[in-house]
């Protein structure tokens, strides 16, 4: 069975941290997505036995396809939510989320050069989640937060097959080490702080499922090769 890097998010706890207390929104987003996030498991296949660098190397080109644009959207969003005049705890909150989270390209980035992949010839995602409101953000990093958790068996998955360490081309599935659980609690508190209210909860929900039907949707169709004839894949 494929195992894509998000693991049932909203149910996973680090015993080193405190849980957050049960809420609907933590609730609805694992039951409400799960349909979307098997079906992502379906295309990826990155605990494989069979898995080879260059099927590694083919899936996180996937990965930079999707999060690259996505990020500099998020990025956009964020600064926006900063220069606002009329700023809220929330906002502030969703802002400095934004800021410490942000930073997966990079990590694609690196791990994709000592592959021997450039990332610049990679084709991007251009039919992303929707981002107009706060309430799509959080939908949407719910998901990309959720990955760091699952990231981690595949670190060690990756280790064991391939050789491959995250000073080696595995740093974007390390997520963020020793402090991944601390940056998940953080996640789900905001989540729950940042739903208040039925309809902002049914738009986290919504763009939360978009979000995983938006990268299923690339991953299928992603190409072997660019429109040059060059390998995506080491």
């Amino acid at each position: 069975m494929a195992v894509f890097v998000v693991a049932d998010p909203a149910n996973q706890q680090e015993l080193s941290h405190p849980p957050v207390a049960t809420s609907l929104i933590l609730s609805r987003l694992r039951a409400e997505t799960r349909k979307e996030h098997e079906a992502v498991e379906q295309v990826l296949d990155l605990m494989s036995d069979s898995l080879t660098r260059q099927s590694y190397a083919h899936q996180l080109g996937q990965f930079y396809g999707f999060y690259a644009p996505l990020e500099k959207e998020m990025q956009s969003h964020g600064k926006s939510l900063a220069d606002r005049a009329c700023k809220s705890p929330l906002s502030d909150a969703i802002s400095s989320a934004l800021a410490a989270r942000l930073n997966k390209t990079a990590h694609l980035q690196q791990d994709l050069h000592h592959l021997g992949v450039p990332a610049h010839v990679l084709p991007l995602c251009r039919d992303l989640p929707l981002l107009r409101t706060q309430a799509e953000v959080l939908g949407c990093l719910y998901v990309l937060e959720g990955a760091t958790l699952g990231g981690r068996l595949i670190t060690q998955h990756v280790r064991a097959a391939l050789g491959i360490t995250p000073a080696t081309g595995g740093s974007f599935f390390q997520g963020y080490g020793d402090d991944t659980g601390r940056m998940w609690q953080g996640m789900r508190q905001l989540l729950v702080s940042g739903s208040p209210d039925i309809e902002t909860e049914n738009n986290i929900v919504t763009n939360a499922i978009a979000t995983f039907a938006c990268l299923r949707s690339w991953c299928e169709k992603f190409p072997e090769t660019n429109k040059n004839g060059t390998t995506l894949h080491a």
